[in-house]
Formats: structure tokens, sequence, C-alpha cells
């Protein structure tokens, strides 16, 4: 595959009419991924990570077999934007605006900006599943 996709290979261990879920190779190599915690990680037994991937050809699969699952590099730029650009312009901007408003509030500001910023991840956090589903997964037999 190309290198902007983000790929892992593992074994499917579950079927279910709209997903799989398969325990990947080793270690992921996630960090420094926007999508790592949209993936549905549960590392749990060891042994790599166990990986829920939504696919309308999931009965086409069985388990035991092996896989290699790759999310593309669209997919993987929403996912920065959602957490990593946009709270951060939020973060600036409410900073700026507060002290644009209200010169006098010095460290105020920032707390502003912090408390901006965690209503924003509460609701990054309830759109969590409806933000997953916008994740296109390939899934293809080794």
């Amino acid at each position: 595959m190309k290198q902007d996709y983000v790929t892992h290979i593992g074994t499917v261990i579950r079927v279910t009419d709209g997903s799989l879920t398969l325990r990947t190779d080793g270690s992921c190599s996630c960090d420094g991924c926007a999508v790592a915690s949209l993936c549905n990680k549960d590392g749990s037994d060891g042994g790599g990570e166990s990986l829920i991937i939504d696919t309308p050809d999931a009965r086409d699969y069985r388990e035991g077999e092996r896989v290699e699952v790759s999310a593309t590099s669209g997919s993987t730029l929403r996912a920065t934007w959602w957490a990593l650009i946009l709270p951060t312009i939020i973060f600036i901007g409410v900073i700026l605006a507060v002290r644009l408003l209200w010169p006098d509030s010095g460290a105020m500001s920032l707390v502003v900006g912090f408390v901006a910023l965690a209503v924003y991840d509460f609701g990054l956090y309830l759109m969590r599943r409806r933000l997953a589903q916008k994740i296109v997964w390939r899934v293809r037999r080794l």
C-alpha cells in the first residue's frame, strides 16, 4: 500500500454483521497518529492491539484469517483536524478574544482558554462514535 495510509496487519478474532475485530501483530505504531483514539484499541490481553473495524464486507472474512487494514490519508487528515488543528485555533482564538475585550484580564485569559478546550473536548468525546464512522478502512486478505 502507499505510504500515505495508516496500515495494520493482524488476525481476525471476531466477525459480526458490520465489523471485524482483529488482533494486530506486535505493537501498533500509533504514536503520533491522530486516528489512534478512534481505533477502539483494547490491548488488555497483550500481544498487539485489538481493533474494531467497521466494514460492509465483514461477512466475507473468517475468524483466524490474516488481513491488512488501512485508513486512507483523508481519514487521518480529518482526524488531525479534529484532534490537533481545530483545538489549537480555538485555544489561541479564545485567549486573544479575551485579551482584546478585557486587556487587564491577565492569566484569566489562559483559564478561559483552557475552559474552552475542556468544553470542546467534551463535545468531541460525545461525538466520538460519529467521527469514528467517518474513518474509511480498507481491508484486504494477506
